[in-house]
């Protein structure tokens, strides 16, 4: 019994220490510029006769402003949807180029990271366009950046993949007549 109560405990006080750990410590106080404005009615329009209200005189209205630290927050989300036709297109465009079936490939005595490399300078090109486009369209650096290194990364690793396939095949290949040879 006692030591299931010590064994209880310790999973609290790492469960709490857990929690103290990961807590956030970047607080995002919002920031508002609160703005009165008073609207006050001209006193010649009304004839002689007519005793003015308190409620035509003055009418005040709040206005609220956010205030912003200067950074963009553009997402591919908000652009047109031409543009947004047009990155797709373009990266469309380059894991095409990086997935295309070359012979290289079905090489013997060639290194996989020389042919990634040859295949990753010739669709750069695409690579520099969806970043412009991206640029154009004022998109946050950051996720810029973020965007041009995620589309990069996946088609490397796709291309890695179809590359080490395409040369086990071919090696494959090359030693089956060998071992119906021997047998």
């Amino acid at each position: 019994m006692k030591s299931l109560v010590f064994i209880v405990l310790l999973v609290l006080a790492g469960i709490a220490g857990y929690n103290f750990i990961n807590q956030t410590t970047e607080n995002v106080d919002v920031v508002a510029l609160v703005e009165e404005v008073a609207v006050v009615e001209d006193d010649t329009a009304m004839s002689k006769n007519e005793e003015p209200s308190s409620a035509d005189e003055t009418v005040s209205e709040e206005t609220v402003t956010p205030v912003s630290d200067g950074t963009n927050m553009i997402t591919p989300a908000d652009m047109s949807e031409e543009a947004q036709h047009e990155m797709y297109t373009l990266m469309m465009a380059y894991n095409k180029c990086m997935m295309q079936d070359k012979p290289e490939y079905h090489q013997e005595n060639v290194r996989a990271e020389d042919i990634a490399g040859e295949t990753l300078a010739a669709c750069e090109p695409s690579l520099d366009s969806l970043k412009a486009v991206l640029e154009a369209n004022d998109v946050n650096a950051d996720l810029r950046e973020g965007m041009v290194k995620t589309v990069r990364q996946r088609s490397v690793r796709k291309l890695m993949s179809a590359v080490m396939q395409s040369q086990a095949a071919t090696l494959m290949a090359h030693e089956a007549p060998f071992k119906a040879h021997k047998e």
